[in-house]
């Protein structure tokens, strides 16, 4: 699963929280959550949750990009 990276971006900052505040608030190393918003790496559960968590007026339909095939 590919995360929204600039819909995270967009509450990251409508939240007034670093990238490294939010790793620390759900739950994940700094890198993990850097690779997972590059594209880098997909996100795991435990990011998905921890992003559902800290923004609890999202969905999962709108932090994962939908895929193709």
């Amino acid at each position: 699963m590919k995360v929204k990276s600039e819909k995270v971006k967009e509450l990251q900052s409508a939240n007034g929280i670093s990238q490294n505040q939010m790793a620390d608030q759900i739950g994940v190393t700094k890198g993990g959550l850097s690779n997972a918003l590059s594209g880098k790496r997909g996100v795991g559960r435990k990011t998905l949750v921890g992003l559902l968590k800290l923004f609890p007026d999202e969905s999962v339909a709108s932090l994962i990009e939908e895929q193709e095939g």
